[in-house]
């Protein structure tokens, strides 16, 4: 059996994936990084990301080891620049800009909680990330931290799943453009 540290660790990882994978899901409305790249160095928008206010640059299989490796909770806000995000770490901020950062994470779980209730759901529940190309399964568990530590700033919702046996429930993402991502593929 695992130990609770290594649960919790794999959990942080499974949410940090989320968290990308919603990133990933709004790229397309930004648009391409027109700055010179040396030779090199990795494509910021195709190769890699940029999380501002730094300008190192984390290449795409880096992503997921790195937002799981941040030291608290975090708010991540697309930029209308392909692989830029806004990182803002909660512990960083202090008074009022750290309340409502608090704030936002505290209502992204509610609404998740709101959500699974009115759909039945538990800490065991299956939960589908539905997005273009992806169809991943995860625990409710998960996603819930997925709210707790990574508030990805873009629209989502959660609604119910008939068609897999692997999930009850459904996680899409709600692009900038206004459409949802399981209707932009259809697998």
């Amino acid at each position: 059996m695992a130990e609770p540290a290594q649960l919790l660790d794999e959990n942080r990882t499974h949410a940090a994936r989320i968290a990308y994978a919603m990133l990933r899901c709004e790229e397309p409305m930004a648009c391409p990084l027109k700055a010179y790249t040396p030779p090199g160095m990795p494509v910021v928008g195709t190769e890699a990301y940029v999380f501002t206010p730094s300008w190192r640059a984390v290449s795409r299989a880096d992503i997921v080891p790195f937002l799981a490796g941040l030291p608290s909770p975090v708010l991540l806000s697309p930029t209308t620049t392909r692989g830029m995000i806004a990182l803002t770490l909660v512990h960083e901020l202090s008074g009022e800009r750290r309340r409502w950062a608090e704030k936002t994470l505290n209502n992204a779980t509610n609404c998740l909680d709101g959500l699974a209730n009115q759909l039945g759901l538990d800490e065991t529940s299956q939960v589908r990330l539905d997005l273009p190309g992806e169809a991943v399964p995860y625990s409710f568990a998960t996603v819930r931290l997925w709210t707790q530590q990574f508030g990805v700033q873009v629209g989502w919702s959660l609604s119910p799943l008939k068609d897999d046996p692997r999930a009850q429930a459904r996680l899409v993402v709600r692009r900038s453009d206004g459409t949802w991502s399981h209707q932009v593929d259809s697998s």
